[in-house]
């Protein structure tokens, strides 16, 4: 069955600009300051609700309004388009196109002819040259992250860091490097696959610091899968060398000073009493407004 997309709404059409407007804005190319991620998802959930009747033997066929987006950003939802059928077309006012599937291929090496959407999303990472492409968008979506990074001679992946919901891995593609894992410094070059496991103690950071440049995927397994905006699961990421905790998930997004965690013996030991916790995280007595409710009678 084909899915025809087009600029113009149609009766019973999946609106699609109008999700687009919602979490990219008006936007018709694709931008270093939007990510994308979420709206993938809800076309990815949308598409899979109409799984069955985009069987190649159904009768039929899907309409997909869409905004008026440049080439990139059309790329981005052809391929979103493409993992649920195998007849993508695009109509422009009574001229409908023939066949624009794509394949659910990226190339990991051949950085020189990248085009549409990869071009796009193969952004600078930093002042020192460091590269990477977001992979997510361009590979549907799911439980997993992915990414393809260039660490630049001299430069280092994110800071040292531990996932309390995250399997995190990483595959040496190119280049030689050190990796540090919970105080150790260990040699990494093509071929190595690096595993780091959920827990507060498998933190790691990866360094260019051998003479020469460092290409990586970096993969990121949730133990939930993505949702929306946010994630259904709350990560708490540790990063050890600057003594940080963040809080990541729906509902919370903070970072805190590793030192201002108190041990929750305290919690328990003063569950049923009434206090404020302050900054430095010792306890002033408060009183119960169920209790001075009392008291007024």
């Amino acid at each position: 069955m084909p899915v025809v997309l087009s600029t113009r709404p149609r009766k019973g059409a999946l609106r699609a600009d109008r999700a687009w407007s919602f979490f990219c804005g008006p936007a018709q190319r694709l931008s270093d300051d939007v990510m994308y991620v979420p709206f993938a998802n809800w076309l990815w959930d949308q598409l899979g609700q109409s799984a069955g009747s985009l069987n190649a033997d159904a009768s039929g066929r899907i309409e997909i309004t869409i905004p008026r987006l440049q080439d990139d950003a059309l790329d981005l939802v052809l391929r979103l388009v493409s993992f649920w059928t195998g007849d993508v077309r695009l109509r422009k006012g009574r001229t409908t196109s023939a066949n624009l599937w794509r394949e659910p291929v990226v190339n990991l090496l051949r950085d020189s002819v990248r085009t549409g959407a990869e071009r796009a999303f193969f952004r600078r990472a930093s002042d020192l040259g460091s590269k990477e492409l977001n992979l997510m968008p361009l590979l549907g979506s799911g439980r997993a992250f992915f990414s393809l990074q260039l660490i630049a001679q001299g430069d280092s992946t994110a800071r040292m860091h531990s996932h309390s919901s995250v399997d995190e891995y990483y595959l040496i593609l190119d280049g030689h490097g050190t990796l540090r894992f919970n105080g150790k410094a260990i040699p990494v070059g093509p071929g190595d696959l690096v595993a780091k496991p959920t827990g507060p103690d498998a933190a790691t950071h990866l360094n260019a610091d051998r003479g020469e440049s460092l290409r990586i995927l970096d993969m990121e397994i949730w133990h939930e899968r993505f949702q929306g905006s946010a994630w259904t699961s709350k990560d708490l990421v540790y990063m050890r060398d600057h003594g940080e905790l963040q809080l990541r998930g729906p509902g919370w997004s903070a970072v805190i000073p590793r030192d201002a965690l108190l041990r929750t013996a305290d919690t328990e030991r003063h569950r049923d009493d009434f206090y404020w916790r302050t900054r430095n995280g010792k306890r002033k007595p408060k009183r119960s407004p169920i209790r001075a409710a009392k008291r007024s009678r």
